[in-house]
C-alpha cells in the first residue's frame, strides 16, 4: 500500500521554530537558527512570517524573540479545552446513559466549533459525533456559540458567505441574527434539520467563572425518536448539565489555588 504524506515541511519547520522559541524564549537570530537546524535565511523567512501574524513578538532595540499574544492565546485555548473536557466527562457519560442518545460538547474556534468530548449510544441508528470534527458556527445548536461570541466575531460571519449544509440551514443574514437575538433570550438552542435532514439537537451554554460562554453541551438524535416531551425532556437534562460542568469547573479551579 502506498504509504501517503500529506505533511508541509514549510509548516512543520515553523511549528518546530515556535516550540523552540517557547522552550528558549528571547534568543536571536543566530541561537534559533543553530538550534533549528534551519539556514539563517530560512529561520529569518519563518521569524518574519510569524511575527506578521502575532505568534512571535521581536524586540525593537535588539532583534530578540518571543511568543506573540497570538500563541499564548492558543496557550490558554488549550488549557480551558482541557479543563472543560476533564470537567464534562463524568457529567456527559451520566446524562448519555440517561437519554440514550449521543453527547457532546464543542467550543469555538474562530468561525467554526469543533468537538471537544462525545458519547454515542450503542444503537444502530444514531447521531454521529467525532471528537476534534469541525463545524460552522452558524449551522445547527453552534449557533449558540455564534449568539455569545463577541461582535467582531459575529459580524464576520454575518457578512461572510453562510453555507447551507440542508433545506433547513440558516443561509440568510438577516435571519440568522434574528436567530441568536431569539437563543440569547430563551437561553438555549433547538436545531432539526440543519445538519442533516433527519437530526434533532438540543445545546445548552457553559460558562466560565466569569459569566462567558466558552462552550456548548449538546444532545442530539434521529428525529424520527423525538416529539415534544422527548424535546422537553432533553432541554432540561442539557441545561441541568451545562450548569453541573459550570459547577466543575468552578471546583477545580477552586482546588487548584
Amino acid at each position: 500500500m502506498q504509504n501517503l504524506d500529506y505533511t508541509i515541511s514549510s509548516v512543520e519547520k515553523a511549528l518546530q521554530l515556535l516550540s523552540l522559541i517557547g522552550d528558549m524564549p528571547g534568543r536571536g537570530l543566530s541561537e534559533l537558527s543553530r538550534a533549528s537546524g534551519n539556514s539563517k535565511a530560512r529561520t529569518y523567512r519563518l521569524l518574519q512570517t510569524m511575527e506578521a501574524a502575532g505568534f512571535v513578538l521581536r524586540s525593537d532595540n535588539e532583534p530578540r524573540y518571543w511568543l506573540g499574544d497570538r500563541s499564548r492565546r492558543l496557550g490558554e485555548q488549550a488549557r480551558d479545552q482541557v479543563d472543560i473536557v476533564a470537567a464534562a466527562v463524568p457529567i456527559v457519560e451520566r446524562i448519555a446513559a440517561r437519554c440514550n442518545e449521543t453527547v457532546q460538547v464543542r467550543v469555538r474556534q474562530g468561525t467554526n466549533s469543533c468537538c471537544v468530548l462525545a458519547r454515542e449510544p450503542d444503537r444502530t441508528i444514531r447521531h454521529h459525533a467525532e471528537e476534534g470534527r469541525l463545524s460552522p458556527i452558524h449551522v445547527g445548536t453552534s449557533k449558540l456559540l455564534l449568539a455569545y461570541a463577541s461582535p467582531r466575531v459575529q459580524k464576520m460571519v454575518l457578512s461572510g458567505p453562510l453555507q447551507a449544509k440542508t433545506a433547513k440551514t440558516i443561509a440568510s443574514p438577516e435571519r440568522l441574527a434574528e436567530k441568536l437575538v431569539e437563543i440569547r433570550k430563551q437561553g438555549y438552542c433547538i436545531s432539526v434539520g440543519e445538519n442533516d435532514p433527519d437530526s434533532f439537537a438540543v445545546g445548552a451554554p457553559v460558562r466560565d467563572a466569569a459569566g462567558s460562554v466558552i462552550a456548548v453541551l449538546i444532545i442530539a438524535a434521529p428525529v424520527s425518536r423525538i416529539n415534544d416531551e422527548k424535546s422537553a425532556e432533553f432541554t432540561e437534562m442539557v441545561l441541568q448539565g451545562a450548569h453541573q460542568v459550570e459547577g466543575a469547573l468552578s471546583l477545580a479551579e477552586f482546588q487548584e489555588r
